[in-house]
């Protein structure tokens, strides 16, 4: 996804129309903060998003 129409910073919401998807297991190794949670990809940057509230966590700059 390179091209979005909302705000790519935590706290923002993102649209429900956006696909998430579940973050490998390497990732939750090294963070298991993130369990439970999803992301997308903008750009090349990894965007960790709440699956229940759609708000962004954190952004992972590529």
């Amino acid at each position: 996804m390179s091209n979005v129409n909302f705000a790519v910073r935590v706290g923002t919401a993102i649209p429900r129309s956006v696909s998430l998807h579940p973050l490998p297991p390497a990732i939750l190794t090294l963070v298991p903060a993130y369990r439970g949670l999803q992301f997308i990809l903008v750009g090349d940057d990894i965007v960790i998003i709440d699956p229940d509230t759609y708000e962004i966590v954190d952004v992972i700059p590529a």
